[in-house]
């Protein structure tokens, strides 16, 4: 079995010839990944932003098919195609019961060791899963982003956007680019995008999937608002992790408006000036996914979502195979690479 193993902060190994997985931990089923995309969190883990030693899993947003259904709880049988996402939690629990499903169980519950690997195992019982079947018209390589189009619906939801409202997306990374692709698909009247990444940014012109403003230029505020509103836009989303751009932020929102704070912060917001929050009377909203967007017939909104926005996902992606895992994490954190996604047969 092949790996692509962090072994030490700032040091990732290929590692072939890893024992199989043979024996599944109680409440697991065996997923033979197909592929699996580079997380800004796995970025922050690989940089020393977060603890290794908390850590048991490597990879979260992978796709593959199930070769041990375990007890086949949840309709999960061998020979499904899957991707993760948080699909169902206990109901039971403090965080279930105040509406916070998304904190039912850590990811290192779930997960074991993750989707770098050839083989996962997965929780899903009756009470808790971290997968969703796909449908065969749904390649592997796209299926991948589930989970972050899955926490991008979530912001989406904390958006709570109105036909007609405009958006600014601050950080357009996967995270960002996704959830301008939902709230358009929503009703947004305009979303813009800004960002300071130039290789980025010409990427996305030539995409046109939004608009875009360069965050370097000297008017880029007023580049916004000319696009928006001269009062600012009706909601921002807060997507880059810096905490220096929130200053942006509360430039660029309304009087009245909505921010939604959809980054990991790994610093303190050192000098930030918090007066715009009660002069313009400001919503600030956190949104922290994967989150069980479910159907009442208990299919999974998200992967509605991609079947909808396949092609304009699929712009996202960047292919490397196996053998070019370590590129692909060069080219995720450079910002080369929107989405990139190691696939591993």
């Amino acid at each position: 079995m092949r790996r692509i193993a962090l072994v030490d902060y700032g040091k990732l190994e290929l590692q072939n010839g890893i024992a199989e997985i043979k024996e599944l931990q109680q409440g697991t089923v065996k997923i033979a990944v197909k592929a699996c995309s580079i997380c800004g969190s796995d970025i922050a883990l690989y940089r020393g932003q977060r603890s290794l030693k908390d850590e048991r899993y490597f990879g979260h947003e992978f796709s593959g098919i199930v070769t041990d259904a375990g007890t086949q709880a949840n309709g999960i049988k061998v020979g499904m195609r899957v991707a993760s996402e948080l699909s169902r939690t206990c109901g039971q629990c403090w965080n279930c019961l105040n509406g916070l499903k998304n904190y039912c169980k850590s990811m290192n519950n779930a997960l074991l060791p993750g989707g770098f690997s050839e083989e996962t195992l997965v929780l899903n019982t009756p009470e808790y899963s971290f997968l969703s079947q796909i449908p065969d018209s749904l390649d592997f390589e796209t299926a991948a982003l589930l989970e972050p189009t899955n926490c991008a619906f979530r912001i989406a939801h904390q958006a709570n956007i109105t036909p007609g409202g405009s958006v600014v997306i601050f950080g357009l990374g996967a995270m960002g680019i996704i959830s301008a692709l939902i709230l358009k698909s929503l009703g947004a009247r305009k979303v813009v995008g800004v960002d300071r990444s130039l290789q980025r940014l010409q990427k996305l012109r030539s995409l046109s999937l939004i608009d875009v403003v360069n965050g370097n230029d000297t008017n880029w505020l007023e580049q916004v608002q000319e696009m928006t509103s001269s009062k600012g836009a009706d909601i921002v989303i807060e997507a880059t992790g810096a905490t220096s751009v929130l200053g942006d932020v509360f430039k660029t929102v309304r009087p009245g408006g909505r921010i939604v704070v959809a980054s990991v912060y790994h610093a303190p917001a050192g000098d930030l000036t918090l007066l715009p929050i009660m002069r313009k009377e400001l919503t600030i909203v956190g949104a922290k996914g994967p989150y069980p967007h479910i159907t009442s017939e208990g299919k999974s909104i998200p992967v509605q979502i991609m079947m909808k926005l396949q092609k304009e996902l699929q712009k996202l992606v960047t292919v490397y195979d196996y053998k070019d895992a370590l590129q692909a994490f060069e080219d995720a954190m450079s910002g080369t690479a929107i989405k990139a996604v190691i696939r591993f047969n």
